[in-house]
């Protein structure tokens, strides 16, 4: 049986709902692009905020909130299967608690962790990792190419920390983008598709102080490094090359 879902959390959530009692092999997909399966039943999902909360609370009360948030990590990863490894785990989770987490012994709770850990290892690299540039409005600009579609988890992240300052984070891959100003954050819509991949640098161009802390930034780079002891294969490790594009220090 597979169960079709809109896209959103709250609808994937709407369909772990009406999944759970089905006795058959449980798939979970997007209905959009989904292609028909040959003896495969379908079921599009109502995405219900009703339902969506009553799973959503009863995740919190089995594993706390750092459990639940591995439920969103793999949502987010957009593997390919990841809503129906997503599923798997959480019905074990209700039946066994957090000790779903370490149930290797099954094919999609091991799949569901390893999607986890890889998405928790972006995420925490590009906090390090990624660069605001001023632009020529005052907004502060980050573009980023993520492999995951971590753009909620960073947006939470800056939304604590740069709480007073006008800025935008936008995942170029995806096309999407968040902006935040006077202590509100919303989404961005774009005019085109064009658009939404244009790196906004090139369209309103750097402050006239931003070439200036470029400079002193790189030249800091420079200094503190240890020309001894540089390792570049150490380096790649902690800075993977597919994100320098954007980083400062390495333009």
């Amino acid at each position: 049986m597979i169960f079709l879902y809109d896209g959103t959390f709250e609808g994937f959530l709407s369909a772990v709902f009406d999944a759970f009692l089905c006795k058959e092999k449980v798939e979970i997909g997007k209905k959009c692009g989904w292609q028909p399966q040959l003896f495969s039943e379908t079921v599009e999902v109502e995405t219900v905020p009703e339902k969506a909360e009553r799973v959503a609370d009863k995740l919190l009360s089995v594993c706390g909130r750092r459990g639940f948030s591995s439920i969103v990590y793999i949502f987010l990863s957009e593997v390919e299967k990841c809503e129906t490894y997503d599923f798997y785990l959480i019905k074990t989770l209700f039946k066994r608690g957090t000790k779903a987490f370490s149930y290797f012994q099954n094919e999609k709770i091991f799949q569901a962790v390893n999607i986890r850990k890889k998405v928790a290892r972006e995420f925490d690299k590009l906090l390090g990792l990624l660069r605001f540039t001023e632009l020529s409005s005052g907004m502060f600009y980050a573009p980023f190419e993520p492999e995951f579609n971590i753009l909620p988890l960073v947006t939470t992240h800056f939304y604590e920390r740069l709480s007073g300052t006008k800025w935008m984070i936008h995942d170029l891959r995806r096309g999407i983008a968040v902006y935040h100003a006077e202590g509100n954050t919303e989404n961005v819509e774009f005019i085109d598709e064009m658009t939404s991949h244009l790196n906004m640098i090139a369209v309103l161009g750097k402050s006239e102080n931003e070439e200036d802390f470029a400079k002193m930034w790189k030249n800091y780079f420079k200094t503190i490094a240890i020309e001894s002891r540089i390792n570049p294969k150490l380096q790649r490790q902690f800075m993977p090359q597919r994100y320098w594009k954007y980083m400062t220090e390495k333009n």
